[in-house]
């Protein structure tokens, strides 16, 4: 015996999820297409994306040293050579 009731409030049940699931899937179609159009369209000025520059107070072993800002402010871990890029000014 089959209840027809039963089986057309499962069917609106159903329906109801499946237009809750095809917004989601939008939503996230639209949160992706933002992240590859904000990397792709990137204008920005043509400097370098690191800080600086700093100042070399102690070499600890071969390659790692200590860092201070210009101000004299030092930097709370050692850094190894190969993380670094020469500044000339």
């Amino acid at each position: 015996m089959h209840d027809e009731e039963a089986s057309s409030q499962q069917l609106r049940e159903n329906l109801d999820l499946l237009e809750e699931k095809r917004a989601d899937a939008h939503l996230r179609t639209l949160t992706y297409k933002k992240a590859v159009t904000r990397l792709y369209n990137h204008k920005g000025k043509l400097t370098p994306n690191w800080e600086g520059p700093y100042r070399v107070v102690d070499v600890i072993q071969e390659g790692t040293c200590t860092l201070t800002t210009v101000e004299g402010r030092l930097l709370p871990r050692t850094w190894h050579i190969s993380n670094l890029q020469k500044f000339y000014a």
